[in-house]
């Protein structure tokens, strides 16, 4: 019979419900009537306070702790029980679980133990006890459990047949039965006692991790999983397997700590959290046969560390340089003279730097891109080289300063360039050379000033052309030589005056033509021509000229011409002559003509 109220309980079947007691001499002689003639009733001195407490990690600040109070009225019933744990992880559910203990020690606090042959006694039943010598016990009971002894063929010694006989008076009894019940009062709620212990586990399982067909990770919110263990005969290896499982790991904070969920087909370590079968917690993994460990061993035993497995299906194939293809792995070894700590990264890394970052390297160190470099800086960058530096480039190179640049070599600096450079400067240059500079130019050099180009020399200026030399200045040139300046021409020169040519000498102008000779004499047999365009003359409409021959210079203007010789001669040549004088003319011969 199973119910959970009193009210669920109906009054004894088949026979009277109120059943009285006869006690020694009487019960001897009561033959037709079903009566008790032993009850005893005991009082537990049992606590009234209960209290029971769980947790539960979904709702890890949660306070489960739940308590009743049915104070018995002895000295002492504040005395608590404490129950842990208590196997509830809702308040409600708690609330319920401290109410029924509370009711399981108030269901024991008043016992009653009769005996008898009423005939109709069951468990689970109600009963009247009547005409007991304390009027107190006079009242409804449940019977808790009840013994049923039957005798057969029982003769009594004394003639006496008494309770459950069939004799009389010497006559042997062909059954004699006896009946006897525990029960509690009617107006306590009865609960019963926890006589069977729940089932405990004898220690850790191992068991295989399993989840849906094509899956190779299988997990919650929590990072639990779902196993089948070796002695489940009906599990099919899928994710009904077992319940959610938690899983221990190495370190576990808030959204901070390590986490590695178990694979579909590795094997775990699987423990019961105070034993119970119903808290799975899985506190390790093993390898076996089929789940070998990531390097070769006892070969390479002197290395640990961390491999995992690309999901789904691994990547396939070899890595791209010593890794395996399918994994990230970091692993140590630890073998002396080989120390060396591995990091392999499948596909990206990702590295992030809170505050400083120091990299020590006791000796050379290599780094290879296979492709393209990115880096920002959003503050300053210092590179200190002890010895040399070497950078190729095998492309093209763009550097980009927002602001000033300064770069300075202490000894000497090369800069060759196979095709073009440019140099493009917004606003000033300044170039400062502490001794010497050399140009060498293969073909052409050109320079363009958008105004003015001033050039200060110290000491000398030296240009040698090996062909020609060309001067275009679209305005003025002014040349300002402040003691000698020396021009020598090889051949021809050849000056175009436009309009008009002025010379002024402070002393001694000289001019030789083909050899030695002073003033504007030419000597040497060479010929000078000294040629004015016609705008240019003093008359006439004709161009003027000066024509010095070794011997004799000749002046035309128009049809005027003196000549002038070299033995002494002067041939004037002129429609008119005229030759005056302020004060007098003095000829060779001495003569005046005065004016």
């Amino acid at each position: 019979m199973l119910a959970d109220d009193i009210g669920s309980h109906s009054p004894l079947p088949n026979g009277p419900t109120t059943i009285p007691y006869y006690s020694g001499d009487r019960a001897a002689h009561v033959h037709d009537e079903d009566f008790l003639d032993g009850w005893t009733f005991a009082e537990d001195i049992a606590s009234g306070h209960f209290v029971a407490n769980d947790y539960d990690f979904q709702k890890p600040k949660a306070l489960l702790e739940t308590r009743q109070q049915q104070p018995a009225g002895h000295i002492a019933d504040n005395r608590e029980l404490y129950d842990w744990p208590g196997g509830y992880t809702d308040m409600c559910d708690g609330e319920n679980y401290a109410r029924v203990r509370i009711e399981q020690q108030k269901a024991q606090r008043e016992v009653a133990q009769g005996e008898g042959n009423a005939r109709n006694i069951a468990p689970g039943y109600l009963f009247n006890l009547s005409k007991y010598l304390r009027e107190d016990q006079n009242k409804d009971y449940l019977i808790e459990s009840a013994y049923y002894r039957f005798e057969e063929n029982v003769r009594r010694s004394d003639g006496a047949g008494g309770s459950g006989s069939a004799k009389r008076a010497g006559i042997d009894s062909p059954t004699t039965y006896r009946i006897s019940f525990n029960a509690v009062p009617k107006s306590v709620p009865y609960r019963s006692q926890r006589t069977t212990p729940k089932p405990h586990t004898t220690g850790p399982q191992t068991a295989v991790v399993t989840g849906p067909a094509g899956e190779e990770i299988y997990t919650d919110q929590y990072g639990r999983v779902k196993v089948q263990f070796h002695w489940d005969r009906y599990g099919s290896m899928n994710e009904n397997s077992s319940c959610w499982i938690r899983v221990s790991q190495t370190w576990a904070g808030s959204n901070y700590g390590s986490m590695h969920i178990p694979r579909i087909g590795q094997e775990v370590i699987v423990d019961f959290l105070n034993g119970d079968p119903d808290y799975p917690i899985i506190t390790g993994r093993v390898y076996n046969a089929m789940q070998m460990p990531p390097w070769d061993l006892p070969a390479n035993k002197t290395q640990s560390g961390i491999k995992t497995h690309s999901s789904l299906g691994g990547a396939g194939g070899d890595g791209m340089k010593n890794g395996a293809g399918d994994a990230n792995a970091l692993r140590f070894e630890d073998k002396k003279g080989q120390e060396q700590l591995w990091l392999h990264a499948q596909k990206d890394q990702l590295t992030e730097v809170e505050n400083d970052e120091d990299k020590w390297v006791g000796n050379d160190r290599r780094k290879t891109i296979d492709r393209d470099e990115f880096n920002t800086i959003h503050r300053d960058r210092t590179e200190v080289v002890d010895r040399n530096e070497k950078i190729n480039v095998h492309g093209w190179r763009t550097e980009e300063v927002d602001l000033d640049e300064t770069l300075t070599v202490h000894q000497s600096r090369k800069r060759r360039v196979d095709k073009k450079e440019s140099v493009d400067i917004g606003i000033n240059r300044d170039k400062t050379i502490g001794r010497n500079e050399k140009d060498k130019i293969g073909n052409n050099w050109s320079v363009k000033v958008g105004k003015m180009k001033t050039e200060t020399i110290g000491v000398g200026f030296m240009q040698n052309i090996g062909v020609f030399k060309m001067v275009n200045i679209g305005a003025a040139y002014n040349v300002n030589v402040g003691a000698m300046m020396a021009t020598i021409v090889g051949v021809n020169q050849t000056s175009n005056i436009g309009m008009q040519k002025t010379t002024s000498v402070g002393k001694k102008y000289e001019l030789t033509v083909g050899g030695s000779g002073g003033g504007a004499s030419a000597g040497g047999g060479a010929q000078m021509n000294i040629v004015a365009p016609t705008e240019a003359s003093s008359g006439g409409g004709s161009q003027s000229s000066i024509t010095m021959e070794p011997d004799s210079i000749t002046f035309k203007v128009g049809e005027s011409v003196m000549i002038l010789k070299a033995d002494g001669t002067v041939t004037i040549d002129a429609e008119t002559f005229k030759l005056s004088a302020t004060k007098e003319i003095q000829d060779r011969s001495g003569a005046i003509f005065e004016n």
